[in-house]
């Protein structure tokens, strides 16, 4: 008999790929996070979803994860979201139409975080993921989210690398 057949593999630990201090949840740089939703008492967009202050340390760390946020995944996730706002905005499509659109991005992260060669920092994730439950209306992702997620890039630009530098 193949003593090879009886051996178990080890097993890799889940651990093993992830770095000493690599920041996993947005609430471990923000606390309470969304936890108010997006708008103010007066139906204003909450200064903190873009203010260099909040956001530029969520990035920052984003880009100095293992694996770091490119360019092209960062710009795959708004592309995505661009579109089905340009839909939105066009009058093109309805909320509940485009609805699952959005709920995708949840998957596609989860997909893009969870392959055995990551693709993004488990922090990225946790932003989509996190703002993904947190849109319930056209207004939020269109007046909440976007905004939030075009600062990100924006204070990307000085952080994250470019593919191929």
């Amino acid at each position: 008999m193949n003593q090879s057949r009886n051996r178990q593999s080890p097993r890799r630990q889940p651990d093993e790929q992830r770095q000493p201090n690599e920041i996993e949840h947005v609430e471990r740089l923000w606390s309470g996070y969304l936890q108010g939703g997006y708008f103010d008492t007066d139906g204003n967009l909450r200064v903190e979803y873009v203010s260099r202050e909040r956001v530029e340390p969520l990035i920052r760390a984003m880009a100095n994860a293992r694996p770091a946020l490119t360019t092209g995944q960062i710009r795959r996730f708004f592309q995505h979201c661009r579109r089905v706002e340009a839909r939105l905005k066009a009058g093109e499509a309805t909320w509940p139409e485009v609805r699952p659109q959005v709920l995708f991005l949840d998957a596609a992260a989860q997909d893009a975080h969870g392959k055995a060669q990551k693709k993004i920092p488990a922090l990225f994730f946790d932003f989509i993921r996190q703002n993904v439950a947190a849109i319930g209306s056209a207004d939020d992702f269109r007046h909440g989210f976007i905004p939030h997620f075009e600062a990100l890039v924006g204070f990307g630009s000085a952080h994250i690398r470019r593919e191929g530098n």
